[in-house]
């Protein structure tokens, strides 16, 4: 019985060490694929774009006119 239990010892010791050639591998190539990125840096939340004031009021206009157009759709039905 011990032999059996340090085969299956040396058996995951050689998998294992498999397993950390093969982990080692797929971090290189994600690296090569993602421009140097790595799992921890795509965990980052991404910066948020700055809206110039123009653009904010354009929006905001823009929704005015839909809001508008909509309240005067829903009346037009109502009556």
């Amino acid at each position: 019985m011990q032999d059996r239990g340090r085969l299956l010892e040396l058996a995951l010791k050689g998998l294992q060490a498999e397993r950390a050639k093969i982990d080692d591998e797929i971090a290189e190539l994600r690296k090569q694929l993602g421009g140097g990125k790595s799992e921890m840096n795509s965990a980052q939340p991404r910066k948020r774009r700055k809206m110039s004031a123009a653009a904010r009021k354009k929006i905001s206009e823009a929704m005015k006119r839909r809001h508008a157009e909509r309240r005067k759709l829903a009346a037009k039905k109502q009556a």
